[in-house]
């Protein structure tokens, strides 16, 4: 007759490895009810219980995923359903450092330069984003481009039109023919025109007009391209060039009011001269 064999006892080490499983497996069953339940207060239009319920899955996980993906839903109730956008920030705050993985930071950090920007009207905050987002994720980001432009915009609203023209040059160095290669050469037009570089920015207007003339699709840029020259002409006292530039836009520029009326001041200038 042979006896069973009587399992040895569990090690200390082993222990605690069991009692971890068994922690992460009910952590990970009281956060996915959480998660219904946080959802059914969204959909409800419960915005301030589903923010408690989110941050309770947060307190719980910590860091990881789903911890990361509470945080990001809390940011964007607080962003589009609260309009509390600087909690919507801080919550973007919060999810920059508890993801661990690149992508998901650079998206937390995007997000809060343009809520700094397009909500809040804060261009020097954005600008302090946008430069930090370089400084860590480099040029190579998938959205570096974009993300090129919309610094230089953060920089010209910020009235910071040198730091813009920088930007929007380097741009030009960085992706040739890019697809938003014509908008930036506006802008940087436009930025050397508000910064007062009136001859740089008549050449660069020149060769807006030059390069795109004729081509379907650019037929407002070349107008507000002779405005923007016009503007520049006039700002050096080249009176008799900035009515040609002006004449030139009137026919597609978007308010042909604003421009008839530049064109009739530089007129009375003109005959005041002569008496």
């Amino acid at each position: 007759m042979t006896k069973d064999r009587i399992a040895p006892p569990l090690g200390r080490q082993a222990l605690k490895g069991l009692v971890l499983v068994l922690l992460t497996a009910c952590s990970l069953g009281v956060s996915d009810q959480q998660w219904k339940l946080a959802d059914s207060y969204l959909q409800q239009g419960q915005h301030l219980r589903a923010v408690e319920e989110y941050s309770r899955i947060v307190n719980l996980e910590q860091k990881g995923p789903m911890a990361v993906k509470a945080q990001e839903q809390i940011a964007l109730i607080y962003e589009q359903q609260l309009k509390d956008y600087p909690r919507a920030i801080r919550a973007l705050r919060d999810v920059y450092r508890r993801a661990d993985d690149a992508p998901a930071k650079l998206k937390a950090r995007i997000q809060i330069a343009k809520l700094y920007s397009d909500r809040m009207g804060d261009y020097m905050a954005a600008t302090e984003e946008y430069e930090v987002i370089f400084k860590e994720f480099g040029d190579q980001m998938t959205d570096g481009p974009d993300l090129y432009i919309a610094w230089a915009e953060a920089l010209m609203e910020a009235s910071r039109f040198d730091d813009a023209a920088t930007r929007l040059s380097q741009f030009q160095t960085k992706f040739p023919g890019h697809k938003e290669g014509p908008k930036a050469l506006f802008l940087l037009a436009q930025a050397n025109l508000a910064g007062r570089n009136y001859d740089v920015a008549i050449e660069t207007f020149r060769e807006i007009i030059r390069k795109f003339t004729g081509i379907e699709g650019y037929d407002s840029m070349v107008a507000e391209s002779y405005y923007g020259l016009g503007m520049a002409f006039e700002s050096i006292d080249d009176l008799a060039q900035a009515l040609e530039a002006f004449r030139a836009s009137l026919v597609t520029y978007p308010n042909p009011k604003v421009v008839e009326l530049k064109i009739d001041r530089l007129l009375k200038r003109k005959k005041e001269r002569r008496l």
